[in-house]
């Protein structure tokens, strides 16, 4: 499970991880460090759609290194 949600009005971002939603999340940044520009990830794909209160999640996320 890997989940990524606003919180504090908007002013901080929470992910929320398992152990498979961390590897994941390492990986993805591995493949941005090592062959991208950007990669997007998506529910329910890659996230999860809620995190582990049941509180709706962001849908999508785009992790730029500011190439495009």
């Amino acid at each position: 499970m890997l989940s990524f949600g606003v919180t504090r009005e908007g002013k901080a971002l929470e992910i929320d991880c398992d152990q498979e939603g961390l590897e994941l999340f390492i990986k993805t940044l591995e493949k941005l460090r090592s062959t991208s520009t950007h990669v997007h990830l998506r529910a329910p794909r890659d996230l999860s759609e809620s995190n582990p209160w049941g509180k709706t999640a962001i849908p999508e996320v785009i992790i730029s290194t500011g190439g495009d």
